[in-house]
């Protein structure tokens, strides 16, 4: 008779006691504390004669996603071959989400040649088990439960809600949570004179850009400046190292019923309970309790406020944005960060400003402003001078420049590009941390929005830009000939068919510096 060696009974595991509690699993009872799911683990391994490397604890941490410090310590030393067994509790400790749970029981722990046991649920991955076959439909379970248990925690916080409860971590820049009840607000004197003071200029006809700017000038604290070195709160705020105002600040102000008693909350909600990623709620669902507090501004102001906000919002002009005729190529030779379009004066004329120095103030840049049309006139002069040379001598212009003269704006919209690139996966990595920090319940849902729209218009103007290079690129790379720009600028002499589309043939970018310098990058070598 032939006796077979059982490996896995025999050998000594290096194991790794993973423990894991939430804040819903706290409410299910004693038997899943962190303590005691240690002692059971250990007595488990202990018996078995197995060696304990090292024990991971996530301590009030959802088992919806893998991003926990603990299991990502763990994960580190299964890539360095510290840990050859991995034992929880019961799968439910390892985690809900039923897709991210398979992929590690179903590859990456076989893969590792990893040993994974859930104790209680008499699941083992090296033992022949029928509880091994129902792993897949206990994690389905796992995570319906993950749900229901997210639809609960959704109902509880909008009936406070609707009772007029205040749920965020931090109160709205102008109130404090009440000593007493830490869901009432109380009016903060100091910082509620601010709130005061921007209605009071909004209503005197400041826009919302020129406040930001004044406060910034007289270095009033910021919301975010204000709780952490008055209230002494540890509030995060990734805009905070600029010590600005911004408009977007601003806005949040103007249009949070809250200032007027009402509790305006429910503004924005998570995708869904696996997601972090949030969508803004339509203010028609926003979850407002009224007169639940003392206001700072009166409902007469707020209104006025409201109306003259909508008003501006529906103001477009169509006509002018389509024949903006430099739109995308105007650059701050200052701060290089973009121009944008603006109506200012008492005419209303459109002028190029730096976007650095209007969303940022001093901070970033000084203010370099110009008229739309004296640059429009200014660029159009340069290449009908240009035009003029190249039709009265073509062999001379033709032979001015050659195919590799191209190359630099080549690798000059290649760094461009890249830099973009990098930029945008930092906005990513940034806005990502910003959700974990408000499902931590680092930061409110409000100041969450608040934090994280400088981002996203700053990543949509990367976007914008980012198109704008490739489709300029595929425009080069089609290597017209010295034969067919002159083709090209011809238009531009005479007047005919000038729109964005041409201008953006012929020019890769235009720089204006506070000195009034204007300087125009072709794509071709100028001849003069």
């Amino acid at each position: 008779m032939i006796t077979h060696y059982n490996y896995t009974s025999h050998k000594i595991y290096n194991a790794g006691l993973y423990l894991r509690l939430s804040r819903e699993d706290e409410e299910s009872g004693q038997s899943m504390s962190i303590k005691n799911q240690q002692d059971y683990l250990m007595n488990y391994i202990l018996e078995q004669g197995w060696n304990v490397y090292e024990i991971y604890i996530d301590d009030g941490y959802s088992g919806l996603n893998f991003d926990r410090p603990a299991f990502k310590n763990m994960i580190k030393d299964i890539e360095n071959k510290k840990v050859d067994l991995v034992i929880t509790k019961d799968l439910s400790r390892l985690g809900r989400d039923y897709i991210d749970t398979g992929y590690y029981l179903e590859r990456y722990f076989p893969q590792k040649n990893i040993r994974y046991i859930a104790l209680s649920d008499g699941i083992d991955t090296f033992e022949k088990s029928a509880n091994n076959d129902m792993t897949p439909f206990k994690s389905v379970i796992n995570d319906m439960y993950a749900k229901d248990i997210s639809k609960k925690i959704r109902t509880v916080m909008d009936t406070k809600r609707i009772n007029g409860k205040f749920i965020g971590a931090f109160a709205p820049f102008g109130y404090v949570k009440a000593k007493e009840d830490k869901n009432m607000l109380v009016v903060d004197s100091k910082a509620s004179k601010v709130v005061k003071r921007i209605f009071e200029m909004y209503l005197n006809g400041y826009s919302m850009a020129k406040i930001a700017r004044v406060f910034t000038d007289e270095k009033i604290l910021t919301p975010t400046e204000y709780k952490n070195k008055v209230q002494n709160l540890a509030y995060v705020n990734v805009n905070s190292k600029f010590n600005v105002w911004r408009t977007e600040t601003i806005k949040g102000i103007l249009t949070n019923p809250t200032y007027i008693g009402n509790m305006a909350q429910h503004r924005s909600e998570k995708i869904s309970y696996k997601v972090k990623k949030f969508k803004k709620i339509p203010r028609s669902d926003w979850i407002i309790a009224e007169n639940t507090h003392e206001p700072i501004i009166s409902k007469e102001d707020f209104e006025v406020v409201q109306e003259r906000i909508k008003r501006k919002a529906c103001i477009s002009y169509p006509t002018e944005r389509e024949n903006h005729l430099l739109a995308g190529l105007i650059f701050c030779g200052d701060c290089k960060m973009p121009m944008t379009f603006r109506r200012l004066g008492a005419k209303k004329e459109f002028v190029c400003i730096c976007s650095g120095y209007s969303r940022f103030g001093k901070e970033k840049c000084q203010r370099n402003v110009i008229k739309e049309n004296l640059l429009n006139q200014f660029v159009l002069t340069s290449l009908k001078e240009i035009t003029a040379k190249a039709i009265s001598n073509p062999d001379e212009f033709c032979n001015s420049f050659s195919v590799s003269d191209t190359k630099p704006t080549y690798e000059k919209s290649d760094k461009e590009k890249k830099d973009i690139l990098k930029r945008l996966d930092e906005i990513k990595t940034i806005i990502k941390s910003l959700y974990e920090d408000k499902v931590r319940g680092i930061i409110s849902e409000e100041n969450f929005l608040m934090m994280s729209s400088e981002f996203n218009n700053e990543k949509e103007v990367l976007s914008n830009r980012l198109l704008n290079i490739d489709e300029k690129s595929k425009q080069n790379r089609k290597k017209q000939s010295p034969e067919q720009i002159i083709e090209l600028i011809k238009q531009i002499v005479s007047f005919e068919n000038i729109s964005p589309l041409l201008i953006g043939q012929l020019i890769e970018n235009i720089e204006v510096y506070k000195s009034k310098k204007i300087v125009i990058n072709y794509k071709f070598q100028n001849p003069f």
